[in-house]
């Protein structure tokens, strides 16, 4: 193993931010804001092969892969610990938010429509610290921005071009393509190496695979769906593409005021899991690894301290690590900093603990389970101001691979509403299949997240279920059902 230290700084940069919105002083400090790189010891550059991870670029190698805190290559349950410095400014305030990103990464579930602006909760000038938390977080278990970002030098809108290298040209290629959405599939980048992981079947980053190594995602431009013509990024724009509006990757450089991203989407949880898919990148083998973060409380000892320090122009993930071999880097120190000179929206709501239920590995017939904001009690009850959220998940069990049609419906007072491929609730009296194709595990995926005060009061029963075969003629043959309330 090569005693190569790396030492990488992210900001975490304002999106959209009028000046008005800050001091001339914030407004030097977010100029200032810059990509710091610092080599301790040298490092050697690599043939391209990797994605979006932390120290992969021109100066380390494209096809580095890093791993959080503790993992040296043998397969398990990683423990990476989290705690918040004692004589840190807010530090009482940060126990709540903290241990909320904390469970969100834990729970790696998958969403859409995570990002809510204008939320009522939070004052015009105010930053909400939890989401900036769980993206800080991020950074500090390995992840990397999945678009160009501040460190790229580039300002405006072409930071949202999905992340690269110069290329040999030694310059950045922006060309949005025929769509005119900066991080899509259509954009012409020239010779710029891609940083990016995507998945191979759709280059969907809203959707994840069943299962996340390198036989469904891959960062070689050969492997894209036929006629893209690059990576297409988690950025909001590019989820509005894909009719999944409101969505943005928690890994994407940016958040306003008033604005929260408190919960994953599919590029944040297939990022992480493969990289737990080990060394040799295929799931399933020995080297494979589980990640938990456990929260330690008020301690300048936890792998990951966070610390109101103002050490960062605004926020900032400080990490060191060695290289476990030619490709692969493992964590050894991580410190996230904020800056006490913005304005905090300190969440105070404790995330409720997951009811979902496991779906057992080697179940004869596919196990599937739908719920409503996480829980799987029938005849909850909404009120008009609560979010509901509708969460899925399957296990195919021994019939992983068989050809079968998926189908969600919702009986609701309006009547009968079914869930297209795009993820669109269609009112229709007759049956549209949401997929046809080979069951597959799912984890649990957020389909509906959408405020309360948008539906009718009433009773709503929702459904979930998979045929026993792919002929497009609903049967149901196994299914799973939530019934709940909006008063």
């Amino acid at each position: 193993m090569r005693s190569v230290t790396v030492y990488v700084k992210y900001h975490s940069k304002l999106f959209n931010m009028a000046e008005s919105d800050v001091t001339e002083s914030q407004l030097i400090r977010i100029v200032m804001c810059r990509w710091v790189i610092m080599l301790l010891m040298l490092a050697v550059s690599h043939p391209a092969k990797s994605g979006a991870f932390e120290f992969a670029g021109d100066a380390n190698g494209v096809d580095i892969v890093s791993h959080p805190a503790g993992y040296t290559g043998t397969g398990g349950n990683l423990i990476v610990t989290v705690g918040i410095s004692p004589a840190s400014l807010y530090a009482d305030e940060m126990l709540i938010p903290v241990q909320n990103a904390v469970k969100t990464w834990n729970r790696q579930i998958s969403t859409i429509g995570n990002v809510i602006a204008d939320s009522n909760q939070i004052l015009h000038e105010q930053f909400d610290f939890e989401s900036v938390a769980l993206h800080e977080l991020g950074h500090c278990i390995g992840l990397a921005h999945p678009n160009l970002a501040s460190e790229s030098g580039l300002t405006g809108a072409n930071k949202n071009y999905t992340s690269t290298t110069k290329g040999i040209n030694n310059q950045f290629d922006l060309n949005s393509g025929a769509d005119g959405i900066i991080g899509s599939s259509d954009d012409v980048r020239g010779d710029d190496v891609n940083l990016h992981w995507f998945r191979r079947e759709s280059n969907n980053p809203f959707i994840i695979a069943g299962l996340q190594d390198i036989t469904t995602y891959s960062r070689n431009l050969a492997d894209l769906p036929l006629g893209d013509l690059f990576v297409a990024n988690g950025d909001r724009g590019v989820s509005a593409l894909f009719g999944m509006q409101n969505t943005e990757a928690v890994m994407q450089q940016g958040i306003s005021p008033r604005e929260t991203k408190r919960s994953l989407t599919a590029d944040d949880v297939a990022t992480l899991r493969l990289a737990m898919s080990g060394l040799d990148m295929i799931a399933g083998t020995a080297d494979d690894y589980t990640l938990t973060l456990v929260f330690n409380g008020f301690t300048d000892t936890a792998d990951i301290v966070f610390n109101f320090d103002n050490m960062a122009s605004f926020s900032a993930c400080s990490i060191s690590g060695i290289f476990l071999n030619e490709t692969h880097v493992g964590i050894t120190e991580a410190h996230i900093s904020f800056n006490a000179d913005f304005s905090w929206f300190f969440n105070d709501k404790i995330i409720p603990h997951s009811k979902i239920p496991s779906l057992p590995l080697g179940s004869i017939n596919p196990v599937m389970s739908i719920s409503a904001s996480g829980l799987v009690d029938d005849d909850l009850v909404f009120k008009q101001e609560d979010r509901l959220s509708l969460v899925v998940a399957l296990n195919p069990g021994s019939s992983v691979g068989s050809l079968a049609d998926h189908w969600v419906w919702a009986n609701t007072p309006l009547g009968t509403f079914w869930l297209n491929g795009e993820l669109q609730f269609i009112r229709s009296d007759s049956p549209i299949r949401v997929f046809g194709g080979p069951l597959n595990y799912i984890s649990p995926f957020t389909i509906l997240n959408i405020a309360v005060s948008e539906l009718p009061s009433g009773t709503y029963t929702v459904f979930f279920a998979v045929d026993g075969n792919q002929d497009n003629i609903i049967d149901a043959t196994f299914q799973d059902m939530t019934t709940f309330i909006i008063d």
